[in-house]
């Protein structure tokens, strides 16, 4: 067992240790590791854990910007995209308690990490090199795991039972944020219930209100597990409503999601290999309109009904080596997709924006982990058969000239070929050096494809369906779009020393058939001013330098600076979209007893190097000031006060998007959105 240490995560990382993080768990501090246990076989998972102690705010999404590398393209209150080292949306694997979820909607306003409430998270964490093959299908920028609480398992055969309750309130946005979780285990058994409710106003900023930023969201899990020896069952259902929630920065806001979710894994030993089977599904019927939330525009009521459904199941066997083990398996998802425009004004106004949109992935992979001596490594290699199809399309109610363009786009859409096969790989390759006690040395190698996403092939009216790029345009399809192909070299150095540590991770990724809208110019029938979906070569480089030093046994310094370039790389000089700026997070803590006390600075430079082709606006830099505290006022009451943004500070956060929501004095439309001002901030967990 290494030495219970916060300072020893680094080192621990840069080995692909499992880092068990019980915060409030152990009725400790939010910053507390409970243990730390190596693992011999992880080659440089190089996960970055963030505790549940972060729970502040109800999108688990905004806990990202606490991670080296990682931040948030925010579009409401609980629609955040997560992004890291610049790839977003498709480009990122985004796992729910080691299950895929579908999302609803063609603007991505659920967005993966919006099905787990903050409020129940348990830990986040995210792959900072390239993820492993057998960890998913496609993840061409690496990958985000989220776990939610769900109760533990007890030490004898008697049966306890066992609770947690959580509630936080924010100033800014009068948000409440609750949860109750309830669980009656013992050694074999474990079966409980979860329950959350979200709830905001608008948010306020130095100078006035950000309309159509309120949200509700409920979200309740029943759960099961079993252990007994090498076997093992979970199985979880879970329901998700989320009510009126604005998204200001979109055409328009969510008026209902209803979400079924139903995930189920098992593994055993079979002689000496290990058997896996997990099997997920999601269904989600999302409503939208641009009336509910804010004053209707110029161009009359719009309202979308969209279904998204999905389901997938995995089969892996882990077989053990003398000094590794080799995984062997196969996977398959199948999704789909539909969304009607409708004008509740005008009965015959419909426009069919996708109907059963398909997208099957059948992969086979296998994963050769190796270790010898102070060297570990990892060779994976998968291959992924992509099938994509869709049904026909139509518009109807369109007056003059709109009509006729429009049914003679569906007319040609509808007359081409809307199959397509893609067939991919991934080839990654993975290795970790133990140059002394004290430092490690990492490296990644790895090339992975992605197939287009059922908006950029499918996209046949011009419209803002976009996955939530949010930059206002318009954009078509592209049936003629070839998988993006990512070549990337990552290269990592960590040392601890015990009151230390030091980690500088670095990355270069170029991208072969950068899936991009580019000026479309009205050349397939769409109107002048469209973007349409097409292939460009493309690179990002850049890293992250995390650091800390313990000066004794209650100061403590953490820190991290994050950057990242994006550009395109095929003779056209111009920047990529929506690009993190670069970030340097800096926390200063006092620990005393029961009482930990933190100060934190946000700093973000300007963004200057900004996409042309999506009108990008330009962002100055600012510094933001944060002071939480924390109190285990017992082993089962957590108390919590924070201040955000303590300053007041007035800026405009790069991420975000532009304001979409008319009538708004504070905010015009097109001008880019205001981050949020000061907000006061106070919560309890009691565990019992």
């Amino acid at each position: 067992m290494l030495q219970k240490h916060p300072l020893m995560i680094a080192l621990a990382m840069a080995h692909g240790v499992t880092i068990s993080s019980a915060v409030m768990a152990d009725h400790k501090h939010d910053m507390t590791m409970e243990e730390i246990i190596v693992e011999e076989l992880h080659v440089q998972k190089a996960e970055h854990i963030v505790d549940g102690g972060k729970l502040q705010h109800a999108d688990t999404s905004e806990i990202l910007k606490s991670i080296p590398g990682a931040s948030v393209n925010r579009n409401g209150g609980l629609t955040g995209i997560a992004q890291f080292r610049g790839f977003y949306g498709d480009r990122l694997a985004v796992s729910i308690d080691n299950a895929s979820i579908v999302g609803g909607g063609p603007n991505a306003m659920d967005a993966p990490l919006s099905y787990v409430p903050a409020s129940l998270l348990k830990e986040l964490s995210v792959d900072r090199g390239a993820t492993s093959v057998s960890q998913a299908q496609e993840s061409l920028g690496g990958m985000i795991r989220a776990k939610s609480e769900q109760g533990d398992f007890a030490e004898s055969s008697d049966v306890t039972v066992s609770g947690r309750a959580h509630t936080q309130y924010n100033s800014q946005n009068d948000a409440s944020n609750s949860s109750l979780l309830l669980n009656a285990a013992n050694h074999n058994h474990k079966l409980g219930i979860s329950s959350s409710y979200d709830t905001a106003d608008d948010s306020e900023f130095d100078g006035g209100d950000i309309n159509s930023t309120e949200y509700e969201r409920r979200r309740h899990d029943l759960f099961y597990g079993y252990k007994q020896g090498d076997n093992a069952l979970n199985i979880k259902l879970g329901k998700n409503n989320t009510g009126e929630s604005g998204t200001p920065a979109l055409p328009m806001d969510i008026t209902a999601i209803d979400s079924d979710i139903a995930s189920f894994d098992v593994s055993t030993k079979l002689g000496d290999a290990t058997v896996l089977w997990a099997s997920d599904y999601s269904h989600v019927y999302h409503a939208m309109d641009n009336f509910t939330l804010r004053p209707e525009p110029m161009m009359g009521k719009r309202e979308t009904i969209a279904t998204g459904q999905q389901v997938s199941h995995k089969l892996m066997a882990s077989f053990p080596l003398e000094t590794g083990n080799i995984k062997v398996g196969t996977d398959y998802s199948e999704s789909r997709h539909s969304a009607t425009v409708y004008n509740p004004d005008m009965a015959m106004f419909e426009i069919e924006n996708f109907d059963n949109a398909q997208r099957d992935i059948s992969g086979a992979f296998v994963e050769w982990q190796q270790q010898a001596g102070d060297l570990s490594w990892e060779l994976g290699l998968r291959a992924n058969r992509v099938e994509m199809d869709a049904d026909q399309v139509s518009a109807s109610g369109l007056m003059g000239m709109m009509a006729m363009m429009a049914n003679n786009m569906a007319n040609a859409f509808n007359a081409q070929n809307l199959s397509e096969t893609y067939n991919n790989r991934d080839i990654v390759f993975k290795s970790t050096y133990r140059i002394n006690e004290s430092l490690m040395l990492n490296a990644n190698l790895s090339s992975k494809e992605r197939a287009p996403s059922y908006q950029e092939r499918y996209l046949w009216l011009g419209m803002q369906s976009t996955g939530g790029l949010a930059d206002g345009k318009t954009y078509l399809g592209n049936l003629e779009l070839d998988s993006e192909t990512a070549n990337e070299l990552s290269l990592g150095l960590d040392y601890s020393n015990g009151s230390t540590y030091l980690g500088l991770h670095s990355f270069y990724r170029k991208v072969s058939d950068y899936i991009q809208g580019t000026p479309d110019g009205a050349g397939t029938g769409g109107m002048s001013g469209d973007l349409k979906y097409n292939n460009i070569d493309a690179k990002l480089y850049g890293g992250e330098f995390s650091y800390g030093l313990a000066f004794n046994d209650n100061w403590k310094l953490d820190g991290h600076l994050s950057y990242t370039r994006g550009k395109r790389d095929d003779g056209v000089s111009d920047n990529l979209y929506r690009i993190a700026p670069l970030h340097n997070q800096l926390s200063l803590s006092y620990r005393q007893n029961n009482l930990k006390v933190s100060l934190v600075n946000d700093l973000y430079d300007e963004q200057n190097k900004v996409s042309s082709y999506n009108d990008e606006e330009q962002t100055s830099g600012y510094s933001l000031w944060h002071i939480n505290a924390v109190y285990d006022f017992s082993n089962q009451l957590q108390l919590r006060a924070s201040v955000d943004n303590l300053t007041d500070k007035h800026y405009q956060d790069h991420l975000a998007g532009y304001n979409r929501v008319e009538d708004n004095a504070d905010i015009a439309v097109g001008e880019r959105l205001y981050g949020t001002g000061r907000s006061i901030n106070l919560g309890a967990t009691y565990r019992f």
